[in-house]
């Protein structure tokens, strides 16, 4: 199937953007915090401490302690929408093919998505690793992680834009295959189109211009936004203190971030364009550019077009930005079984260097297609919505923007008792130290453990409330460990009742696994 340049930058536009769920972010890719959800500062171990305490790297339990583990691809996802529900999003993810909407449908649609959020949160770890230094060194681990964070916004405008198309009430004439031109009847607010004459529509328009909106008019309210880092982390861990009843371990992480992708555009309420910021090193810019103009590429000659193919992208990235973030934490055992830790993880600064590209609030004159008929609109013919006509959205000329930003910084605090090693039981407490972007609005409370009933497999439950939610959630999490301990995979979800309470309004669907992570 092909694609117009447009039409990927429509749904590229709609589908990535900013402010994740604070989940991923205080997790990580740590599937087993997730089943917790989200306990582990005095849980987690090797590097899986990383950006959550760094302090237990060096808590040793007995001899059989691995002195080497290693990970590779661990995940954590979610997607959260406020417009349709768990049965439509699995809908959209299975039955794309054969569904098709009615216009009764189309109108729901419409509404559904009209002033909603859709957010999208992914962590990757893509390799992790730790080891046992000898005598009482500690425990060094690295790994390196992606981020993803997106967020989008749609107006009533860009709503009935997305599934109606040329066919949208905005546009007063209609333009047929055949040539001939026709009223369009949401427009006027009398009847509907015959499917015969759906069926033939290429493009809605203007007779006359001037009646046009602007962009900013139609967009009012519209926002996307959205980010891409990739972190190279070094930790460490040492037992500072030993008795026999207490002993206290440190730690510290380091690590240096790479921007991959920075996309920054807001209309406001009052109709005022953001000075849009685009820059990637994943993504062709020029293609970008021409995509959103049908003027010719010869106007970006001077645009920087890296050619190589996406993998040489993703393993050997050319930073949009640069960061860097330190961590440092604490954990006190006290007789044995009862923990006691806090950390700060997350302080440091990012560097995004953009493209700021100067806005055209022109008259929007034209639309082709007819929008989108499912939900899944990655996989939606490229015939479904394209902008068309010379008022393009964007002038190109571009100018660098350099903008420095705080890591959304938290503390953590929290405590766990473990009952003959059968039950493990905790709390944690996450705070915001302040408001950049991806913080959390309000502290995070969670209580959950680990129940291990038998050797191979352990199970983990727990529930929280708090940071960028307010609901209860209800995580589930099963791990398997192998009978010598040589090998672990895990699963787990952040809220179980999501799938079961599956006709609300809104739907989230998280997902976090390993099944790559090895012991010696």
């Amino acid at each position: 199937m092909k694609f117009s340049k447009i039409y990927l930058l429509f749904t590229f536009v709609i589908l990535i953007s900013l402010r994740s769920p604070i989940f991923a972010q205080m997790e990580g890719s740590v599937y087993s915090v997730t089943g917790r959800g989200g306990v582990g500062t005095t849980f987690v171990t090797d590097y899986q401490s990383i950006g959550i305490n760094p302090a237990n790297l060096a808590i040793k339990k007995n001899y059989r302690d691995p002195k080497f583990t290693f990970g590779l691809l661990e995940t954590n996802v979610i997607f959260s929408s406020e417009a349709i529900n768990t049965d439509e999003l699995l809908g959209a993810i299975t039955n794309y093919k054969s569904t098709r909407f009615t216009l009764d449908q189309k109108d729901e649609a419409v509404q559904k998505f009209s002033n909603k959020t859709t957010t999208i949160d992914a962590s990757v770890m893509l390799f992790g690793a730790s080891m046992q230094l000898p005598k009482k060194w500690g425990g060094l681990a690295i790994s390196v992680r992606d981020n993803i964070h997106t967020r989008v916004t749609t107006n009533d405008f860009a709503a009935e834009l997305m599934f109606y198309g040329a066919t949208s009430s905005y546009f007063p004439k209609l333009e047929l295959a055949n040539g001939d031109y026709i009223d369009n009847p949401r427009h006027t607010g009398v009847g509907e189109l015959t499917e015969d004459q759906r069926n033939q529509v290429v493009g809605g328009t203007f007779e006359d211009l001037d009646n046009a909106q602007n962009y900013s008019e139609v967009l009012s309210g519209t926002k996307t936004k959205s980010t891409w880092t990739r972190e190279y982390n070094v930790a460490w861990g040492a037992q500072i203190l030993e008795t026999y009843d207490l002993s206290i371990y440190a730690g510290i992480g380091a690590r240096y971030i790479q921007g991959l992708l920075i996309m920054d555009f807001e209309v406001g309420s009052n109709g005022e364009w953001n000075q849009p910021i685009f820059s990637s090193s994943l993504i062709n810019q020029q293609d970008i550019l021409s995509a959103a103009s049908l003027d010719s590429i010869s106007q970006f000659r001077n645009v920087d077009s890296d050619n190589r193919s996406m993998t040489e992208k993703i393993l050997l990235p050319k930073p949009a930005g640069h960061g860097y973030g330190i961590d440092f934490g604490l954990t006190f055992v006290i007789k044995r079984n009862l923990r006691v830790g806090a950390s700060i993880s997350n302080f440091g600064e990012m560097t995004w260097k953009g493209e700021i590209y100067d806005i055209n609030d022109g008259e929007l004159g034209r639309i082709n297609g007819q929008g989108f008929d499912n939900y899944n609109i990655l996989i939606s013919d490229q015939s479904a919505f394209q902008f068309a006509g010379t008022n393009s959205p964007l002038n190109w000329e571009v100018e660098e923007r350099t903008e420095t930003i705080e890591l959304p910084t938290v503390v953590r605090f929290g405590s766990s008792y473990e009952f003959f090693r059968l039950i493990h039981v905790g709390v944690d407490v996450i705070l915001p130290l302040n408001d950049a972007p991806g913080s959390l609005e309000r502290p995070f409370y969670a209580i959950g453990g680990d129940f291990r009933p038998i050797k191979s497999f352990s199970f983990s439950t727990g529930f929280n409330y708090g940071g960028n939610n307010e609901v209860y959630n209800f995580p589930l999490g099963i791990t398997y460990h192998s009978r010598k301990g040589g090998y672990e995979a895990g699963v787990s979800t952040h809220d179980v009742l999501s799938y079961f309470a599956r006709d609300k309004d809104s739907s989230t669907i998280s997902i976090a696994g390993g099944f790559l992570r090895f012991k010696l």
